[in-house]
């Protein structure tokens, strides 16, 4: 009798039937790791993920107050939050404007 091919998870680190691996789409290959590992692992980083949507407040790097995320100003391109607080971001948009203007009377 033949023993059934194996293949060896990389996460738990035992050989496993290859019945218990996902094969990968648009190829024959295998996942790394078997189908219970890889669902222990998914579990983990949704809950992960779950706690960093939870929080909802941040120090603001200008004035170094806590507040709520509601606050900062959403930026999309980075998928995160602004690190000054709208009133800080207001305070500097407004000097910086006020010195470019004063510059380019100057010239």
């Amino acid at each position: 009798m033949s023993t059934p091919p194996k293949k060896t998870c990389r996460l738990c680190r035992k050989a496993k039937p290859l019945e218990l691996f996902h094969r990968l789409h648009g190829s024959a290959a295998l996942h790394p790791f078997c189908k219970p590992c890889l669902g222990t692992t998914v579990q983990q980083r949704f809950k992960e993920r779950a706690v960093k949507r939870r929080v909802n407040k941040k120090e603001c790097a200008q004035c170094a107050q806590e507040l709520p995320l509601q606050m900062f100003h959403w930026l999309t391109a980075s998928g995160t939050h602004h690190s000054y607080c709208r009133a800080c971001h207001a305070a500097y948009m407004a000097d910086r404007y006020r010195r470019l203007l004063a510059k380019r009377r100057t010239l």
